[in-house]
């Protein structure tokens, strides 16, 4: 049985106000795809895995601008 990793989307968010999209999959490939039917304005994501090693923030946004 395939374990899910966690992977972390970057792109351009619509307000520049900060932006996130963190998900599980059970590889890049699948990530991507998850990545980009969630995102509907951009079509410029890069999608990088999410190594856990250590107790560790995945991502913060505190919505301060």
């Amino acid at each position: 049985m395939k374990k899910l990793k966690i992977y972390k989307g970057e792109f351009e968010g619509v307000c520049p106000v900060g932006n996130c999209l963190v998900l599980a999959a059970y590889d890049k490939k699948q990530a991507m795809k998850m990545a980009k039917e969630c995102i509907e304005h951009t079509t410029e994501i890069k999608i990088t895995e999410v190594v856990l090693s250590e107790p560790t923030i995945i991502e913060y946004l505190s919505g301060d601008y």
